[in-house]
């Protein structure tokens, strides 16, 4: 085999190193320290971010023009010199959505980019979800982002669904916490007799927001495709299309 190192007397192999300084202790280390670089390096060339990317100033409230014509991944930013201590207060969390929003017997009062601005690059939004007795916010998922929830009232029988289809879930009371990995199946539902809320978290400042029976029933997939996915008849696929409970607001 040729022999690279010897025709590039400036490449740094561990077989050049062997050759120059013998089989002792600093070839052995210097070895190790240069494979370990490039695992190192490998590692990060294909480390999947979990939010948003970094921004690249201090803040950039969104303009929300839709004048505006620049397109960008995300919004473009406020001008400095208008902006204010007031972009940065959001106050719309105080009190619940006063309509059923996404849910049933339930609503999600939201905090992306389009009401509060300010988090325009910066990775992160909220959400306050108020249930009813009974009430639910169905399987859905959050494509762009991990969400955390903390209960403030009541109790809320939540989880998730793992890629490999295995459902983690907990019955949660006030000052619980509880994780859904990005992208995962999960939901909610209030399993006390009185009114139940929380203040969820997410990674991402639009994490997106996609219903698992009204985005499979109620899109424009054929019936041939979903009668054959769920393993039922075009009079079973017809029930379920009918039987999908709209989500307000959505």
């Amino acid at each position: 085999m040729k022999n690279y190192s010897a025709d590039h007397p400036g490449s740094y192999s561990c077989q050049a190193w062997s050759s120059l300084w013998g089989p002792n202790l600093v070839h052995v280390l210097a070895c190790s320290a240069l494979v370990l670089v490039f695992i190192m390096a490998a590692m990060t060339s294909t480390m999947v971010q979990a939010s948003d990317p970094d921004q690249l100033q201090d803040f950039c409230v969104a303009d929300l023009s839709p004048t505006n014509p620049v397109i960008v991944n995300g919004f473009p930013c406020k001008p400095s010199a208008n902006v204010t201590s007031k972009d940065f207060l959001f106050t719309g969390l105080s009190t619940p959505a006063t309509v059923p929003t996404t849910g049933i017997k339930a609503t999600a009062t939201f905090a992306t980019v389009f009401e509060y601005p300010a988090l325009n690059t910066l990775g992160i939004s909220h959400a306050r979800l108020d249930f009813g007795p009974g009430g639910v916010i169905p399987p859905h998922t959050h494509p762009l982002a991990s969400e955390t929830l903390y209960v403030l009232e009541g109790t809320i029988y939540t989880g998730f669904v793992s890629y490999e289809g295995v459902l983690y879930a907990e019955t949660l009371k006030v000052g619980d916490l509880y994780v859904f990995p990005k992208g995962t199946i999960h939901f909610q539902i209030n399993v006390g007799t009185t009114h139940a809320a929380s203040l969820n978290a997410l990674t991402s400042q639009d994490p997106g927001l996609l219903f698992v029976a009204n985005h499979l029933l109620a899109s424009n997939i054929p019936d041939a495709v979903l009668e054959t996915s769920l393993g039922i008849n075009a009079t079973a696929l017809k029930y379920l299309q009918a039987s999908v409970p709209p989500l307000e607001g959505f």
